[in-house]
């Protein structure tokens, strides 16, 4: 079986477009991801109304630099979908994406926004989950051809990293199901979710990264990074990014857990690092006070 690609590009001259293109490409591409008369659903993270270049939510520019590469794919519809965070985004994701300047950009680019959580609702069933039984979604989620992830480098006070599986779980939960996997117990919450949602690809934002008390400022501290991480398999995007976090993916609780499910390695010498080698890149972030060590 081939080793899952992860490509890490550094952004040169402040240049985020052409080094998120290059991710990309360098990673597979999105031939065999997006067909002609697809719909996509793009995933950033717009969880709250935090102005852009703090680390707390998807940089713009990243998710423009993903939708023109998908826009060349020929898919029939493209969809930005959010669900924002409470309390910290009061569940208002057309105003997170307001603030991000998602909606205009949106605009220009003739993508389509969704809310998920005010959207059509959707239960899917968790056979042989760790904790959940059920989860719900917006139906669009489980309608779409393609998902892309694109989330943030962050640390987290509950979940110590916060990539790919986290942003992509606990994101596209409808508002009162986000507190759902939380009592669940979020780390098995985040990998039924993973388990049972298809993930096509993933672009990660390391253009600055949040450390510290995260996932919001001013308790979190953005970090500047100027890299884009890029790769179809989650888990092992998340465990090269949280290695270049200095984090050990093996700390992660639901990295760990996806990975002894068989839902993937976390094991670098099992993945295919192309572009910057992860050692010239390693910029080890603040390590947040756990609320549940």
């Amino acid at each position: 079986m081939p080793k899952p690609r992860v490509s890490i590009i550094r952004i040169e001259e402040g240049d985020v477009t052409k080094a998120a293109q290059e991710a990309v490409k360098l990673a597979g591409g999105l031939d065999q991801i997006v067909s002609q008369g697809d719909t996509v659903l793009i995933k950033p993270n717009a969880k709250n109304m935090t102005q852009q270049g703090l680390g707390v939510n998807t940089d713009l520019r990243v998710i423009e630099s993903l939708l023109d590469l998908v826009q060349e794919q020929r898919p029939d519809r493209i969809l930005i979908a959010e669900g924002a965070a409470y309390p910290s985004g009061n569940w208002d994701t057309m105003a997170a994406f307001k603030v991000a300047g998602i909606t205009e950009m949106a605009r220009r680019k003739k993508a389509e926004l969704c809310d998920l959580n005010t959207t059509e609702p959707a239960t899917v069933d968790i056979p042989n989950g760790l904790t959940l039984k059920t989860f719900t979604t917006g139906r669009i989620v489980l309608d779409v051809d393609a998902i892309i992830n694109v989330p943030v480098m962050k640390t987290h006070t509950e979940t110590l990293a916060s990539i790919c599986l986290k942003n992509l779980a606990v994101g596209i939960a409808r508002k009162w199901e986000k507190k759902v996997l939380h009592r669940a117990g979020i780390h098995k919450s985040i990998v039924d979710v993973y388990a049972n949602i298809e993930t096509h690809f993933n672009v990660v934002d390391g253009v600055v990264g949040l450390e510290g008390d995260g996932p919001n400022v001013p308790k979190g501290k953005p970090k500047p990074l100027g890299i884009i991480l890029a790769g179809e398999d989650g888990l092992a995007v998340d465990a090269v990014g949280c290695t270049i976090m200095g984090i050990d993916p093996w700390e992660v609780a639901h990295l760990r857990l996806a990975a002894e499910r068989g839902l993937g390695t976390i094991e670098l010498d099992e993945i295919k690092v192309l572009g910057e080698p992860i050692e010239k890149i390693t910029n080890p972030f603040k390590k947040p006070v756990l609320k549940n060590p």
